[in-house]
């Protein structure tokens, strides 16, 4: 907050505390008179006298209590009828929605003075009528809002969880969504309140709100109007009071819940020279971010070069991802203090405005974000979004057609209308990021920075991929930064390997003198690990059936999204699906848990017949089904601490349990996946992408399932961490006889896990049978071209 935010916070609230105790610091009675009407300042009245003969300072103290007083309630009032109807449209949808928006358009289309004159006219005279068109004027406005980042929150994933595990929909709504609203409300509320005070003081000034006696701001103005001239207190008096209030409440909300994207620096470094910052597209010198209790970044340099590409690895956790953000100029806002600098294009970043900065991105850096719904707006199509980005590029409308239609083409993406209409949440996280890697790259930037690009794809997909990107790079002098779990792919097209581990930049190598011989201990962890000769897979074993679906099918819209698919998986059994992005392993993981609305079949649950719907099903069966989804960020809520997410399950689905056993059962858990325990005390945003992903692996673990859906669950972390949630897959199958379903990329997955192997491609089954025997002789061409790829990408043989 700036020194402007704080001196305009600091008057209002003294403001305000006047304007509340006012009447007890008022010196007369609000109605008695005490001179002649309009008598000029006196040592008896020191504002005055009004058209009555009352004491203008006492109206005046006394004045303001009653408009702040109503002015707070019909904000707190809006914004509970306004946010609780802009919930509910969102969530229930249809009709219900179409009413409730038509309601709002009928309200914004009615001028506030003729909706107050209306509310008047019915209600009468007084502050009820005044409250009342306080609260009709803001609630269009609220209702829209909340319902705009409601459908934003609704998209995901850890909503439609909170539906497994079988939370209501008013828990749904006051748990899950409610809280991620305080932010808006907090950035809203002040707005409002400074409408409601102008509405019922503008009330009062017209007749319509408060009346004499009562001492209000607004009515002395129209009071006293008429004594302007001779006794211009009378009038001036209310008038100074009313600016008094808003005039700071405006300052203090200037700017004051703009995101914050960066903090200045403390060191500030000298420009460097002009033959430097031809060569250096980014240089980063010395930078140390630290938080309250843990640092960050630790004295950090780094250049890239022009043309150059430049592979982040390290242990999840070692500050890749900070850093990837600190050299765009973002900083999380619990940075306490930051140091050294960060060069961009040869300008310093620290001494830019906001406005500057962002320009400077726009123009010189494409990103690529983890999870790429993060950054693809959910209301947009994927053409409007691509549309925007190539604008800001100064691309042409014909440029930017000939950029989408030959990369959809070069990516497999399909470039028919049909496909670029659809919004983000109707592609597969594979298509999203290949989608996200095409408005990076859009316009050719001069520095195209990702932060793991291909978690999402397939091993085909993910080489074909990061090829495409490295021969475009090098073809249009495009300098690369990228951070990457997949130390064998990153090696393929990277120039220079650079090594994170806890904040520290290990070693910087050229990649063929990394792989031949790693200086750091962190770095020679990571190439053993990618190097661990694959042990002997499980033999698949015979059980008697714990799920099984007979013509299992899924729609997306009208498009078929799996064909008729039978499977059975036995007590601590493992089956492995695997296919192409885009090919219905997501669909047909989400449509056993009960997530998929548009699905027909049956579903057998230890022989009990299994709701398709998660609504229909009851504690005991989401208990003993649970699911670990493709984006951990997004499955759990940015609102809650680990430990309240780990608890939450345990409530609903295993009611039994105490405080003192529910504690265990965490501290359990928490140890199973790795983490400790000052994670509990952490929110997700705070965490890693492989704290993230363990975290939500916990929670499917705590209600002590029978059977395990993971989607895509070693994906965000490196090579290390990734063989040790494989042993605790293993182990939990071994000990607790938990049955497995794993949706992969990695074909590396079944060859350590055995077990059955299903491939699918477009909806349908095209192989399936033992683990081993089909990765050793693959028969259909989807499941050989996958097998080799992994053997091309990791270097062994599967």
């Amino acid at each position: 907050m700036s020194k402007r935010q704080l001196a305009g916070l600091g008057l209002f609230l003294l403001a305000a505390i006047i304007s509340l105790i006012g009447p007890w610091l008022a010196p007369f009675a609000v109605d008695e008179i005490r001179n002649m009407p309009f008598a000029a300042p006196n040592a008896g009245a020191i504002a005055g006298t009004d058209y009555l003969g009352a004491d203008v300072l006492s109206r005046v103290l006394s004045g303001g209590q009653q408009i702040l007083i109503l002015a707070c309630l019909s904000v707190l009032l809006a914004w509970l009828l306004g946010g609780g109807l802009g919930m509910v449209a969102a969530l229930y949808g249809r009709w219900i929605d179409r009413l409730l928006l038509a309601g709002a358009d009928i309200l914004l289309s009615v001028p506030g003075f003729l909706l107050l004159t209306l509310v008047a006219t019915v209600s009468g005279r007084g502050y009820l009528a005044a409250v009342v068109a306080a609260i009709l004027v803001m609630l269009p406005d609220i209702f829209r809002l909340v319902r705009a980042v409601t459908l934003q929150q609704l998209q995901q994933d850890y909503v439609e969880f909170a539906r497994c595990r079988g939370e209501t929909l008013t828990a749904i709504l006051c748990r899950e969504i409610a809280p991620n609203l305080l932010p808006l409300m907090g950035a809203d509320i002040g707005i409002r309140l400074l409408s409601a005070i102008f509405i019922l003081a503008t009330a009062s000034f017209l007749g319509l709100g408060a009346e004499q006696p009562l001492a209000d701001w607004g009515l002395m103005i129209m009071e006293n109007r008429q004594g302007l001239t001779f006794q211009p207190w009378a009038t001036l008096a209310p008038v100074i009071a009313i600016l008094l209030v808003l005039i700071p409440l405006n300052l203090s909300l200037d700017n004051m819940f703009h995101p914050v994207l960066r903090k200045k620096l403390k060191r500030q470094i000298p420009s460097m020279k002009a033959d430097s910052t031809e060569l250096d597209i980014l240089k980063i010198y010395q930078l140390t971010l630290r938080l309250k209790d843990q640092v960050l970044l630790h004295n950090i340099n780094l250049k890239l070069r022009h043309g150059e590409i430049v592979a982040l690895v390290g242990p999840s956790g070692s500050g890749k991802s900070t850093l990837l953000r600190a050299a765009l100029g973002q900083y999380s806002d619990d940075v306490v203090s930051t140091s050294g600098e960060v060069w961009l294009a040869g300008k310093a970043v620290s001494p830019l405005s906001a406005t500057c900065l962002r320009n400077l991105r726009a123009k010189t850096v494409g990103f690529v974000p983890q999870d790429p719904r993060l950054s693809l707006v959910p209301s947009m199509t994927l053409a409007s979004y691509l549309r925007v980005m190539g604008e800001n590029r100064g691309l042409s409308a014909k440029q930017r057609e000939y950029h989408i239609q030959t990369h959809f083409r070069q990516l497999g993406l399909p470039d028919e209308p049909d496909f670029l209409h659809r919004y983000p949440h109707e592609i597969s996280g594979g298509q999203r990021q290949r989608v996200m890697v095409i408005a990076a790259i859009m316009g050719y930037p001069r520095l195209l920075m990702m932060d793991e690009p291909t978690s999402a794809l397939d091993a085909i997909s993910a080489r074909a991929v990061m090829q495409w990107i490295s021969v475009t790079a090098r073809k249009e002098g495009m300098t690369v930064l990228f951070v990457a779990h997949d130390l064998p792919q990153a090696c393929q097209i990277a120039d220079t390997i650079a090594v994170m581990s806890e904040g520290e930049l290990a070693e910087r190598q050229a990649t063929a003198d990394f792989v031949r011989a790693p200086e750091s201990r962190v770095g020679q962890a990571l190439l053993q690990a990618c190097r661990q000769v694959t042990p002997d897979p499980a033999i698949m074993q015979i059980s008697e059936p714990i799920l099984k679906c007979e013509q299992l099918r899924a729609w997306h819209g009208n498009k078929v999204a799996l064909e008729p698919i039978d499977l059975t998986l036995g007590c601590g059994e493992t089956l492995t699906i695997a296919g192409p992005s885009g090919g219905g392993k997501t669909t047909l993981l989400r449509t056993l848990v009960g997530l998929h609305s548009k699905a027909s079949g049956t579903l057998e649950l230890q022989g009990s017949s299994l709701p398709l719907i998660s609504r229909a099903r009851n504690f005991m069966q989401k208990r003993k089904l649970q699911y670990v989804a493709q984006n951990p960020a997004s499955s759990l809520n940015p609102f809650y601490k680990v430990y309240s997410l780990l608890e939450r399950p345990l409530r609903l689905c295993c009611p039994e349990l105490n405080a003192e056993q529910r504690n265990e059962r965490i501290y359990e858990v928490m140890q199973q996946v790795g983490l400790s325990k000052a994670i509990l005390l952490c929110r997700p945003p705070t965490l890693s992408g492989g704290q993230q992903q363990r975290v939500a692996l916990a929670r499917a673990l705590i209600t002590r399932p029978n059977i395990l859906l993971c989607d895509e669950v070693t994906s965000a972390v490196d090579g290390a961490v990734r063989t040790e949630l494989l042993r605790l897959l293993q182990s939990l199958q071994h000990q607790q006889g938990i049955a497995l379903l794993i949706v992969t990329h990695d074909l590396t997955l079944p060859a350590h896990l055995g077990g059955a192997l299903m491939v699918i491609d477009k909806g349908q089954v095209v192989e399936r049978g033992c683990a081993a025997e089909i990765l050793a002789h693959p028969v259909h061409p989807i499941t050989r071209l996958l097998v080799e790829a992994a053997q091309l990408t990791t270097g062994i043989a599967l």
